[in-house]
């Protein structure tokens, strides 16, 4: 009697496939503006990413807590490049976020960057500021914004603007204490006035 011979067959395991690395911002800046208390605060941002980002895709800063501003679903967006975000973003306050949706028709490309600008405003009192800002977008590996943003400072003006020879001519009352401040218009030179006589700081510039 002839017997087949019989065979054992394993299960073949599909090949592993390796996950797709996400992909990177070649750049990704923040540059802070003005730094006075209360006042317009205008940032630049810069990306460009190592693929492009395609229409309806959107790029999400976060963490630029402290401003002023109320939230907007229209924040303004200017700058070079503002059109490929549709000149506006998201923004919200709480959070410190503003998210901005690729246009239709428009990409972010890859290998130049994208410039743009938005305006916030700076904390009402002085303010350290804050730091770890970040930059996400679908597929994209999470960027640092490095930097310190929305610190805030005290400043003061002076009021007292006028000629040298007419400032040394005056003499202002203050409080016990204090001291009066001028400004030469001719000399661009600063004056203080200590309650007896006039002492000039000059402007070597």
């Amino acid at each position: 009697m002839f017997v087949l011979p019989t065979f054992a067959f394993g299960v073949v395991a599909s090949p592993t496939v390796p996950p797709v690395p996400p992909e990177t911002f070649d750049t990704a800046t923040l540059e802070n503006g003005q730094t006075a208390i209360g006042n317009s605060n205008t940032l630049t941002f810069t990306v460009n990413p190592s693929s492009a980002i395609s229409a309806t895709s959107t790029l999400t800063i976060g963490g630029l807590t402290g401003s002023q501003t109320s939230d907007s679903a229209s924040l303004t967006v200017g700058g070079t490049n503002a059109a490929i975000f549709g000149s506006s973003g998201v923004w919200t306050q709480s959070s410190g976020t503003l998210v901005l949706t690729v246009a239709s028709g428009q990409s972010v490309p890859t290998g130049s960057d994208t410039v743009i600008t938005f305006t916030l405003t700076n904390p009402a009192s002085t303010n350290s500021g804050v730091t770890g800002v970040t930059l996400a977008s679908s597929g994209f590996s999470t960027a640092n914004l490095n930097g310190t943003f929305l610190n805030s400072i005290a400043t003061f003006n002076v009021t007292t603007r006028n000629t040298q020879t007419n400032i040394l001519a005056s003499t202002p009352t203050n409080p016990t204490d204090e001291v009066n401040i001028a400004f030469g218009t001719d000399t661009y030179d600063f004056y203080i006035y200590n309650g007896s006589a006039w002492y000039i700081f000059n402007n070597d510039s």
